[in-house]
């Protein structure tokens, strides 16, 4: 019986976190090249948020980033610039913080990216 109640939990824990990640992506219907650069802006409720990793990939794989190619830190602006990307291929962004011991994330793929692009933690985020 302790064993299904664990069982339980760590599925309803598991739902809970599902139900915390957001992210988007763009299918990749262009050859278009990606631009040298991107200014990321990661976001919430309106306004950017400082002093938060975003990492730069080619995908995400089980909810967080593959194929890393570089973290930054935002600025006071909530803002990173990524620089020298590469031409062609997919690229991805993600963040992720524990707010109150539960874990967002937020995401997005595009191929080619955009040269600005806002990465906004949902509303459910407190």
């Amino acid at each position: 019986m302790a064993c299904i109640v664990r069982r339980l939990g760590i599925i309803s824990l598991l739902g809970a976190l599902a139900a915390c990640s957001s992210g988007s992506s763009t299918p990749s219907t262009s050859n278009e090249p990606n631009p040298s650069s991107t200014t990321v802006t990661l976001m919430l409720k309106g306004g950017g948020l400082y002093d938060q990793p975003v990492t730069l990939s080619h995908s995400i794989v089980n909810g967080g980033p593959g194929g890393v190619i570089r973290i930054l830190r935002t600025n006071h602006a909530g803002q990173v610039t990524f620089t020298g990307l590469p031409s062609s291929g997919q690229l991805c962004v993600f963040s992720s913080m524990v707010v109150g011991g539960t874990l967002y994330k937020v995401s997005h793929c595009a191929q080619p990216f955009p040269a600005n692009y806002a990465l906004k933690y949902g509303s459910k985020v407190p």
